[in-house]
């Protein structure tokens, strides 16, 4: 039952995001928006109490739920490896150096004031980046064909969309991460969650204490191997009787193919543990409580560099963006970036947008583009070779998961100033010559 609704879950989720991320006609984005900020690292970048609270008490609960029907980094990972016949899994030992090393570097770019650095392990923004660069443009060629053969059946019921490119460095990071993503999950399904994500590290603390989670009946268990064969995060050890709950993902997968009843979600009674003597491995875990205790020290951390971010960026409100020089280039090279209303002041955009490209895929006109360089690399920029930015468009601050784009009203934004515009008549003059 539990792997069932499970599966339910994960096709609504996967159905939602792509609505919302693939949605060229902006039917759906404003609807949907709010499945970006139940995500973790968005929703503590904007101050979503209630969201944090809600996983961390589901993380207690069951496990690693969010991790197996919320993420869609998750979900596409089970995608993948689903297309794998007769896929089967092994025990593989827990990578705690390389888990630590990636949460660290996530925990570095929250701290500094980065947060597109911490957005390249963060598994929401990373599946953004791979939704709106790489799988968008593929909807647009399907629906610009569609909307061919519609004209030339004399129909003009699909309108045609633009096919433009939105950032070099965001196209080939996508690219490189969904490539290694795929890789990892065709070969061991779960790989990426439980070596490389910081929320799957910071969640893996949390889910040893969980009151519902999967354990192993030393005294019905047969070694059979099934459930370990079927796990797509290859932590059930049927040798020593064990479950690593810190890589468990709740996906129920065991449960369902146990013939023996040796597995159960509730604590077990103290005279049928799954092991009597101790393992080496179960001596390092208990040496390493003192790290896990450090990883959640640094969770606190984060929180508090968020929220001296937030003071800082309140007492930037209201700064003017000083004049840029003028050069005769059609995307000349800014000093500072021009950025949408509702971005609040230059400081405050950069420690919170990670990247995820949502806002970029919800503009109706194409002016939001992804930073190639400097400390705008993956952040939106805006640039008005493709269009401009209506009066009456409020779509990217409807959107922003992360609070980097307040959301703005019509009224509220035809009284803010998001630049300047400059007349270059002198470059005029060289290209009528």
């Amino acid at each position: 039952m539990g792997r069932k609704l499970r599966i339910l879950f994960e096709l609504l989720c996967l159905l939602g995001f792509g609505l919302l991320f693939l949605d060229i006609h902006g039917l759906w984005s404003e609807h949907l928006a709010w499945l970006g900020k139940i995500q973790l690292v968005p929703a503590a970048l904007s101050g979503g109490v209630i969201t944090i609270v809600v996983i961390v008490g589901l993380t207690l609960a069951l496990g690693r739920v969010y991790c197996s029907v919320v993420c869609p980094l998750g979900i596409l990972q089970d995608i993948i490896r689903h297309f794998r016949r007769n896929a089967r899994s092994t025990f593989r030992p827990n990578r705690k150096n390389l888990r630590l090393a990636a949460l660290l570097v996530f925990a570095a770019g929250l701290g500094l004031g980065f947060p597109a650095l911490a957005g390249i392990l963060d598994p929401y923004s990373a599946f953004g980046r791979i939704a709106a660069t790489l799988f968008q443009p593929l909807a647009v060629l399907v629906n610009n064909g569609l909307s061919l053969a519609e004209q030339t059946l004399g129909g003009a019921a699909i309108a045609p969309v633009p096919l433009i490119q939105k950032g070099v460095a965001s196209l080939l990071g996508a690219a490189v991460t969904f490539l290694v993503i795929a890789f990892l999950a065709w070969k061991g399904g779960r790989t990426w969650c439980n070596t490389l994500c910081p929320v799957g590290a910071l969640l893996g603390c949390l889910s040893q204490a969980a009151l519902f989670r999967p354990r192993l009946r030393a005294d019905r268990c047969t070694g059979c191997g099934r459930c370990a064969a079927h796990c797509k995060a290859s932590c059930i050890d049927t040798k020593n009787g064990r479950i690593d709950a810190s890589r468990c993902v709740a996906c129920f997968d065991c449960l369902s193919v146990c013939r023996h009843d040796a597995l159960t979600l509730r604590p077990l009674p103290k005279t049928a543990g799954p092991v009597v003597r101790q393992t080496p491995e179960q001596r390092k875990a208990a040496a390493a409580a003192s790290g896990r205790r450090a990883l959640l020290g640094c969770l606190a951390g984060m929180t508090t560099a968020i929220l001296s971010k937030e003071a800082a960026a309140a007492s930037a409100h209201g700064k003017e963006i000083p004049r840029q020089e003028l050069t005769p280039r059609q995307r000349p090279e800014r000093a500072v970036p021009v950025l949408p209303a509702g971005a609040v002041s230059v400081d405050h955009f950069r420690s919170h947008c990670t990247g995820c490209q949502l806002c970029v895929a919800a503009c109706p006109n194409h002016v939001l583009r992804a930073g190639d360089s400097g400390l705008t690399m993956l952040q939106p920029l805006m640039t008005f070779e493709n269009g401009f930015c209506r009066t009456n468009c409020t779509a990217c601050s409807e959107v922003c998961p992360a609070g980097a784009i307040r959301p703005v009203t019509v009224q509220e934004k035809t009284a803010i100033q998001t630049g300047r515009a400059c007349h270059r008549q002198n470059s005029l003059h060289r290209q009528q010559g």
